[in-house]
């Protein structure tokens, strides 16, 4: 059975320039199937940094501009690019000078 989800029910979390709100996740879902984000960061802001996990991962560019650093490697991010991470990449975003907001997906799901 679908099920529909209203922005009252995500968690939402803001700090230093940075939004991130949890669309999916095992509570949620009642499954570890998956995990999603919506990620908003201000101009110039930097996330928090993804540690490295077993799980692939993706970003999906939604609006913006920015870099990713996966292990320290510098990628340029635009709207509508997806960034892939194998399991065991670690990474962070920082925001260029219009913003970014981002889709990040995770599978499975670990909290």
């Amino acid at each position: 059975m679908p099920t529909i989800f209203d922005p009252k029910d995500f968690s939402v979390i803001e700090k230093n320039g940075v939004n991130i709100a949890t669309l999916a996740n095992q509570a949620m879902l009642g499954t570890n199937a998956f995990r999603v984000e919506k990620v908003l960061l201000q101009p110039g802001a930097e996330s928090a940094s993804y540690p490295p996990r077993n799980e692939e991962r993706f970003v999906y560019v939604i609006r913006g501009r920015g870099q990713a650093y996966v292990n320290e490697r510098a990628f340029p991010l635009s709207t509508e690019a997806v960034l892939w991470l194998e399991a065991g990449d670690g990474f962070y975003l920082e925001a260029g000078s219009d913003g970014l907001e981002i889709l990040f997906c995770q599978a499975p799901a670990t909290e």
